[in-house]
């Protein structure tokens, strides 16, 4: 089993790269590879919110085709939407009967092997600004301190991804 916890090295390696360059697809290529190390995934997306509010675009995705990046989407009154957006918390989808209650877009999730997921918002100045999504091909993967964990990761990478909003 890989080891999930961060380490100084992954840190050292964001910051480096955000205070060099503070390009959002650099950034969010290597955060990828951090959690691709760390967890390993069957898909990684970064969003941030566009349209005063009313829609969330990809800035990031490890797949490209089935989840392409610049790809938008409406917010819609979903669980992922309430609790990672509006409340600024951590979702963690443990199962499919988790996946099917918290994304309409389960059909797709599925087809891609993934079974369980965790959600982190992204926030800056206090506001909740993007979302970066982690899935997993294991049932039950993930745990409430891998929250806190890619909470840290996240919040390192928040000054880039505010960098893009209009």
């Amino acid at each position: 089993m890989k080891t999930k916890a961060p380490v100084l090295e992954d840190v050292a390696r964001l910051v480096s790269v955000i205070t060099a360059r503070n390009d959002i697809a650099e950034t969010a290529q290597l955060l990828d590879d951090i959690i691709q190390a760390r967890y390993g995934h069957k898909l990684f997306t970064l969003f941030r919110i566009v349209e005063n509010g009313e829609a969330v675009e990809r800035l990031h995705s490890s797949d490209k085709v089935a989840y392409p990046a610049r790809g938008r989407k409406k917010r819609e009154d979903t669980v992922w939407g309430r609790v990672v957006f509006g409340e600024g918390n951590v979702l963690i989808s443990r199962n499919a009967a988790d996946i099917r209650v918290n994304f309409p877009d389960y059909d797709v999730i599925f087809r891609l092997g993934i079974n369980s997921m965790i959600n982190i918002p992204v926030v800056w100045e206090g506001k909740v600004i993007g979302s970066a999504n982690l899935s997993h091909q294991d049932e039950g993967f993930f745990e409430d301190k891998d929250g806190d964990y890619l909470a840290m990761l996240v919040g390192i990478v928040a000054p880039v991804v505010a960098s893009t909003l209009d």
